[in-house]
Parts: C-alpha cells; sequence; structure tokens
C-alpha cells in the first residue's frame, strides 16, 4: 500500500511542470469557459504558456470568462480508481474560503470512506490556491515518497500549511470586486488615488488585503520585503507567478537575488483563481515561520 497525492489544479502545477520534475501527482482538472468556448484545465494537448498569454489578453479584453470546480463525482471517480487498487489517498484542495472545492471533496471522501470502512482518504483545505497551495502538494508528495502513513503526512500538513505563506498584489482591483472579495467602498478608494492593494492568503482560508501602498513598483518592492523579511529559509525554493507580467516577475526575482534568496522560479499564473485576480496580477509563494500579518501598515509581525 502507498500513498498517492490528489491536488486539484488551482495549485498551478500544470502536466508540463510535473513531468520536468519527475512528480507523480494526481490532478484534479477545472473546466474554464472563454465565452462560448471550454477548455479542460490542464488539457495535456495545451501549450500552457501560449494558453495562459492568450487568456489574460481575453480577460483584458473584456471576454466573458467562467470557471468550474470539482464536482464530487468527478472526485469519487477519480479516487476510487486508486483506492480500490489498494492506495491511500492525500487530497489538497484550494481555499475553502474562495472555493467549494474543498466542501466537494470532503463529500467524495466521506462516501469513500464509508464504503471501506475505514479512513484511506483524507483532504487538506491548504487555506490557499496557486504555488501556495502546489508547494504543499509537492511536500506531501516528497512525504509519500519517503514512505510516510497516510496518518503520518496528514498530521505533518496540517501544521505545515500555515507556514506556507501567498502573497500577491493586483494591478486593477476590478476582477477582485466582480467576485465579491473586496469591497466597492475600498474599490472607490484604492482606484480614485491609484493604490495598490496587497493581498495574502490568511488563516480564516480567504484571501485579505494586508496593506496599500502608492502605484506598481511599490508594490513590487513589497512583495519583495515581504519574502525577506518573513522566509524561513533563504535556500529554499520561492515560487513567483504572474498575469502575464513576465518582466516585473523578473524584477522580483532580481530584488530576492540581491538578498541571497537564489533559489527561485517564475511561472504563468494559474488560470483558474488568474481569472479572478486579473492581469498583471504578481504573487509569491514560500515557506515562513508562519502567516502572520499586522493588517494596513508596513506587514510585519
Amino acid at each position: 500500500m502507498s500513498v498517492k497525492i490528489y491536488v486539484d489544479v488551482g495549485s498551478n502545477l500544470y502536466p508540463k511542470l510535473l513531468k520536468e520534475k519527475g512528480l507523480e501527482i494526481n490532478l484534479l482538472n477545472m473546466h474554464l469557459r472563454i465565452d462560448d468556448q471550454e477548455y479542460v484545465c490542464y488539457d495535456e494537448n495545451l501549450d500552457f504558456d501560449v494558453f495562459s498569454k492568450q487568456f489574460y489578453k481575453d480577460l483584458e479584453e473584456g471576454k466573458k470568462v467562467q470557471t468550474s470546480l470539482v464536482n464530487s463525482g468527478d472526485f469519487i471517480e477519480a479516487l476510487k480508481k486508486d483506492v480500490n487498487a489498494g492506495h491511500e489517498i492525500f487530497c489538497l484542495t484550494m481555499a475553502k474560503g474562495i472555493s467549494g472545492t474543498y466542501n466537494a471533496a470532503c463529500i467524495a471522501r466521506d462516501m469513500v470512506n464509508e464504503e471501506k470502512g475505514k479512513e484511506v482518504v483524507y483532504v487538506l483545505d491548504t487555506a490557499t490556491a496557486g504555488f501556495g497551495e502546489g508547494l504543499q502538494a509537492i511536500k506531501a508528495y516528497e512525504l509519500a515518497k519517503e514512505g510516510k502513513s497516510l496518518k503520518e503526512i496528514a498530521e505533518f500538513m496540517e501544521e505545515f500549511k500555515w507556514k506556507v505563506r501567498s502573497e500577491f498584489t493586483v494591478d486593477t482591483i476590478k476582477y477582485l470586486l466582480k467576485t465579491g472579495r473586496v469591497n466597492a467602498i475600498l474599490a472607490k478608494i484604492v482606484k480614485l488615488i491609484s493604490l495598490k492593494i496587497m493581498l495574502y492568503g490568511s488563516y480564516e482560508s480567504k484571501i485579505e488585503v494586508s496593506s496599500r501602498v502608492l502605484g506598481r513598483v511599490k508594490s513590487i518592492q513589497k512583495l519583495g520585503q515581504q519574502c525577506i523579511d518573513f522566509i524561513d529559509d533563504k535556500k529554499s525554493t520561492v515560487w513567483i507567478s504572474h498575469c502575464d507580467c513576465l518582466e516585473d516577475a523578473n524584477k522580483l526575482a532580481d530584488m530576492l537575488r540581491a538578498k541571497g534568496i537564489k533559489n527561485i522560479e517564475i511561472h504563468d499564473y494559474d488560470l483558474i483563481t488568474g481569472s479572478h485576480i486579473g492581469p498583471k496580477a504578481l504573487a509569491i509563494f514560500y515557506v515562513g515561520k508562519n502567516r502572520k500579518f499586522t493588517k494596513e501598515t508596513n506587514g510585519k509581525n
């Protein structure tokens, strides 16, 4: 018996990336609709880098974009195959505060566990998304590869997830406003005086505002400084993702390298959650000591 790792595609772990890194992590797909055309994220036949650039251009042009979560039926079908083969499942989902995927996974978990008469499926709310979720999935995979039991992986990951920091800034607040993740009053203030908001994955399993800064340049500097201040080990991997703003991502990476943080990966931002934050959003994910922020100050504990 071995533990298989499952994660939804909100984790930013697209097939090409998993293959390049030799990670046997199972992806639970979601669907993406752009106007009248439906796509599977991440279809192995899609060139993710090319599609991503076009996707954010479509958003800027005002095309209608809709995403769908992984439903319970999809979870059950996927999980049963490995469970019936004698494996156990550790499944990670994006934050329950931003998606119904976690609840759907829990319904599937309960049905499969009840059928087997014991716990063979464990579901973790990563309380984040993007590479914050992906980083956790990679850690769970490493533990499984070491031969850790389902219980051991679950106990470790329930604590480890609160060390994974997910921080980002957006170029425009309108996409967050559409999804209700910021209020209309804040949106008017931000637009009026050209403020950029800084956001993070919180202990409440939500995306919350940590602070506001004046202008794009300062928002990028803020992301970098937060990582410099909070990273637990400068030798660990820092993941940067961007919504078609590679130049800004490189500026952020250069800032970190100047402070001794060398192990940096830059990738296009995942499409599912990317549709809710919009073009030119920039994010950073890494392991710190915790996720704490003092809101509306300089972001320090």
